[in-house]
């Protein structure tokens, strides 16, 4: 089977398309004939080796998170052969850039029906993590006050209409440009972070950094008082943000970091969203495997809305 490679950590221009063996399963894995992934930005962190303790020091790595295909070969209860699935694999394990890829069955679900592989590819990692964050991490009720920072990337699309889902009063953060897609999607008011503030006055029941340049620190005016602020980050760039996120963790009660995971059960929600023609997939652009380049490169240009997917098989 084909493989995009990366022989070692750097640049967009790492990917290699190679021959490599078809993976063995395990107990309660499937393997999936792979019709599409698509581009995360913990990918590209992967890739460029800002997390290699984690991810090993040397050797050759397929990278890549969401998958969606077709079952091949099982060895799970719960999916047989033909069955179309779709989700994501730790991104710190990867192996989602090519044709097959072994999934523990803990990391599938079935394919909403009226999504293509390409749009569900795009779906698992941000919309998990949006759910995670905001539902579990972040306790969303029925018509609560929300912000979004970030509401047209991949994590803050899908944010924005799982919130409208609850039929929450929507406050997007995002590039001017982009405000009529932001209102397009649910959000009652935008803000162009390029010439507004967020008003001191206004106050969240529920803040959630889906762009995770923030610490509770910048915001703690507008948490309610019974509010949270969840963050995909929580500002931890570079040493001191690292520290100063760290410490907040840790001091502030209000504030938690989504450390999102594969879940049957969310990627089940979340088909039922879609079923319910409440969640839409985003896809701004696609590419194919030989050309992770440049969707990789397209992904660290940012500027977007939505997601960047890949068209493997």
């Amino acid at each position: 089977m084909k493989a995009a490679i990366i022989e070692g950590y750097g640049e967009a221009d790492k990917f290699t398309l190679k021959e490599v063996p078809t993976p063995e399963l395990e107990d309660c894995q499937i393997l999936i004939n792979n019709k599409a992934s698509s581009v995360n930005p913990v990918d590209v962190l992967v890739r460029k080796g800002k997390l290699k303790l984690m991810t090993g020091l040397f050797g050759e790595h397929i990278i890549g998170s969401d998958f969606s295909g077709v079952v091949i070969a099982s060895k799970s209860k719960k999916f047989k052969v033909g069955d179309e699935v779709y989700g994501f694999k730790n991104a710190l394990k990867g192996h989602a850039y090519a044709e097959q890829v072994a999934v523990d069955e803990d990391n599938a679900a079935l394919k909403p029906v009226g999504l293509s592989f390409t749009e569900a590819a795009s779906l698992p990692l941000a919309a998990s993590t949006a759910w995670q964050a905001m539902v579990e991490d972040g306790k969303l009720k029925q018509g609560a006050r929300v912000l979004i920072n970030g509401c047209t990337g991949g994590v803050g699309t899908a944010a924005v209409q799982i919130a409208k889902s609850f039929e929450c009063h929507i406050t997007g953060v995002c590039n001017g440009k982009n405000a009529d897609f932001a209102k397009s999607l649910g959000c009652d008011v935008v803000i162009d972070y390029k010439k507004e503030k967020i008003p001191e006055n206004e106050q969240y029941d529920l803040f959630f950094d889906a762009n995770g340049g923030l610490t509770i620190s910048d915001v703690k005016s507008n948490i309610a008082p019974e509010g949270m602020f969840v963050s995909t980050r929580g500002g931890m760039d570079g040493v001191k943000g690292a520290i100063t996120g760290a410490v907040d963790v840790l001091l502030q009660s209000k504030m938690k970091i989504v450390q999102v995971v594969p879940k049957t059960i969310d990627l089940q929600k979340l088909q039922l969203l879609v079923d319910q023609g409440k969640l839409k997939p985003y896809v701004t652009a696609t590419f194919s495997l030989a050309e992770l380049q440049q969707a990789h490169e397209m992904q660290e240009q940012g500027g977007f809305t939505g997601k960047i997917a890949v068209a493997i098989s």
